[in-house]
């Protein structure tokens, strides 16, 4: 059940993230066009590919932390010894649950507030609460995340030794 779940999040993550590009490329594309050739541009199109790329950039970080893709410092993990490692991944990952736990949180009230106040967009006339959503949904994918390479990496038979996390 939870890898059918799984699955369905990774397919809306990574459909979000590739509709959101190809509209930011062709919607940039548009304007250059425009500007170029017939001397005109959207008023509405540059604040439009803003929104579009942060909402593509916050969903990407859960699209790499599925794939443990972020960067890490992995100095300390190679001087720590063996026995303290699989501790000290865990340690990590209960920081970016943490992290990221917060960084919902915080971001769900930010966007309550936009959504009492009504503020709008100022070319597209949009409530600015769709674009602030993006914190809280994309924090709570990356915690979903975080939470399935914890289980993993708990699961895992401790004579095994490769990363499950790469923010260890």
């Amino acid at each position: 059940m939870w890898n059918k779940i799984s699955r369905l999040l990774a397919q809306l993550e990574n459909t979000t993230v590739g509709i959101l590009i190809i509209y930011s490329s062709v919607m940039l594309f548009t304007q250059i066009v425009a500007r170029a050739v017939f001397n005109t541009s959207f008023s509405w199109a540059e604040e439009s590919v803003r929104y579009a790329i942060i909402w593509m950039v916050f969903m990407a970080g859960s699209i790499a932390f599925r794939n443990n893709a972020h960067i890490s410092i992995d100095v300390i993990k190679q001087i720590i010894p063996k026995p303290l490692q699989k501790p000290f991944q865990v340690y990590i990952c209960l920081v970016c649950m943490m992290t990221t736990s917060l960084l919902a949180w915080f971001g769900w009230q930010l966007t309550s507030r936009m959504m009492m106040f009504g503020q709008l967009s100022s070319a597209m006339e949009l409530p600015m609460y769709l674009f602030y959503l993006s914190i809280p949904v994309s924090s709570t994918c990356m915690f979903i995340r975080i939470s399935e390479s914890l289980l993993v990496l708990l699961m895992k038979p401790k004579t095994m030794t490769e990363d499950v996390f790469a923010g260890a």
